[in-house]
């Protein structure tokens, strides 16, 4: 169902497909053509929670994010349930995709929440800790250890 619903994104002229992930960085649907797999898109899921954590940290939640590429651009619509994404050329009408965005946004967002409820729970394995230099937390104290880390050059 989701899929025949963003199926519709493409007849906005320059759209080459779009993808819904949850709030948690699952797939929960996609109308995009065949190279473009599930895993990668659920990599990019992943990636999409994360950019939007660090987008929120300042205590606003962004609505939309638009990443330019060389030849694409990426479009994101935050949704109360997730997150709808559309993969457009460059020359892509900008007021007509907006217009198409928010139509699908309403339609597939109670969507997103009954694909969610109906994916597995994810089973990622706890994060290592460590500093920027990869050298690991002392285990006993879970101070860091007093070497100085570096990031892009920068000690941090």
């Amino acid at each position: 169902m989701i899929s025949q619903i963003l199926a519709a994104m493409r007849d906005v002229d320059g759209v080459h497909g779009s993808f819904v992930v949850t709030r948690a960085g699952a797939l929960a649907g996609k109308d995009l053509p065949p190279m473009f797999d599930d895993a990668v898109l659920t990599e990019v899921g992943r990636r999409i929670v994360r950019l939007h954590d660090g987008l929120s940290a300042g205590g606003q939640d962004f609505d939309h994010c638009v990443m330019r590429f060389a030849d694409h651009k990426l479009y994101l619509r935050s949704v109360p349930n997730g997150f709808l994404c559309v993969l457009s050329t460059n020359g892509v009408n900008t007021p007509a995709l907006k217009m198409a965005l928010t139509l699908t946004a309403r339609r597939v967002d109670p969507l997103i929440a009954d694909a969610a409820a109906a994916l597995p729970a994810p089973s990622v394995p706890p994060p290592r800790a460590s500093v920027a230099d990869g050298s690991p937390k002392s285990s006993q104290s879970g101070e860091p250890s007093k070497r100085q880390a570096t990031y892009r050059g920068h000690r941090v």
